[in-house]
C-alpha cells in the first residue's frame, strides 16, 4: 500500500504559523491546569480551615476520603503535565536546526546574537 498524500491547499498555514499554534496550545493548557490546581488549593483550604482547626469537625475517614480524592485529582494534573511536556518535545523536534547549537530550545536570533 502506498501512502496517501495531502492534496495541495493553497491556504494551507506555514511550519512556522502551525508551530507557533501548537506553542500556543501547550501555553493554554498550562494556564487551564494552573486554575484547576488554583481551585483545588481553595478547596482543600476551606477543607482544613484558615486555622487547620477544620470547621466542619469531620470524621477521620473523610479526611482521608477527602485526600485520597485531591491525590487523584493531582496525579491527573501531574498526567497531563507529562503530556504537555512531551508535546512541547515533539513541537522542539520539528523546529529548523541552526548552525549553533541551544540548549534552551529556542530560536537564535536574526542579528546573529547569542540565545
Amino acid at each position: 500500500m502506498s501512502m496517501s498524500k495531502m492534496p495541495h491547499q493553497p491556504n494551507r498555514p506555514s511550519q512556522k504559523e502551525v508551530t507557533i499554534d501548537l506553542l500556543e496550545s501547550i501555553a493554554l493548557e498550562e494556564m487551564a491546569l494552573a486554575n484547576l490546581l488554583n481551585a483545588e488549593a481553595d478547596k482543600i483550604q476551606a477543607f482544613i480551615g484558615e486555622s487547620y482547626d477544620f470547621p466542619s469537625n469531620p470524621h477521620p475517614h473523610e479526611i482521608i476520603s477527602f485526600n485520597k480524592g485531591a491525590r487523584k485529582f493531582v496525579d491527573s494534573i501531574i498526567m497531563k503535565e507529562w503530556l504537555l511536556l512531551k508535546k512541547l518535545e515533539e513541537v522542539c523536534e520539528c523546529l529548523p536546526l541552526h548552525d549553533s547549537y541551544c540548549p534552551h530550545y529556542c530560536t537564535c536570533h536574526d542579528d546573529g546574537s547569542e540565545c
